[in-house]
């Protein structure tokens, strides 16, 4: 997250590419479109079945844990007082994509069933993103998930530089 909009969001068409890329070529699904509302990021569609969307966030700030990294996916449900994230978004599954770590970088799992196991847990909760322009809070809301406590709930995928290993 650089707290900038503008590269915020380029940044993440940059991720939906790399998921797209996993999509096509693990799942044998063909892409259809990009989508820029709140409802889901990536359509999908496999022969003969119904289209599949794909809800896309893309972590710069999360690193490996010698490099500092907190192990946690930062789940966003709100942002500037208004429910935002995993708790509009229409996407049958959710993929969270970690930049900057050496393995284990995209996580997948069916939006329901990460509603559930939030709904089931009490994940710490903590303010991210920019500031406000009136005070110093953060303008974001996100439920903190320790990833390698939950990695049984997810596919998790590595790019090894060459193919796709599925965990």
């Amino acid at each position: 997250m650089n707290y900038n909009f503008g590269k915020d969001l380029k940044d993440g068409k940059k991720g939906e590419q790399v998921i797209r890329h996993l999509v096509e070529s693990e799942m044998d699904l063909k892409y259809i479109k990009d989508n820029d509302t709140n409802a889901f990021d990536l359509l999908f569609q496999g022969n003969g079945e119904d289209p599949t969307t794909f809800e896309v966030k893309t972590d710069l700030w999360e690193k490996d844990w010698d490099k500092g990294g907190s192990g946690n996916m930062a789940v966003e449900y709100k942002c500037r007082g208004k429910p935002s994230g995993i708790s509009v978004t229409k996407a049958k599954y959710f993929v969270y994509y970690l930049v900057n770590v050496s393995d284990k970088h995209i996580w997948i799992i069916e939006t329901e069933k990460l509603k559930k196991l939030i709904e089931d847990n009490n994940f710490p909760k903590k303010r991210v993103g920019e500031t406000n322009y009136d005070n110093e809070k953060k303008t974001s809301w996100c439920w903190m998930l320790p990833r390698f406590g939950l990695s049984e709930h997810f596919d998790v995928y590595t790019f090894d530089g060459e193919r796709w290993l599925k965990e």
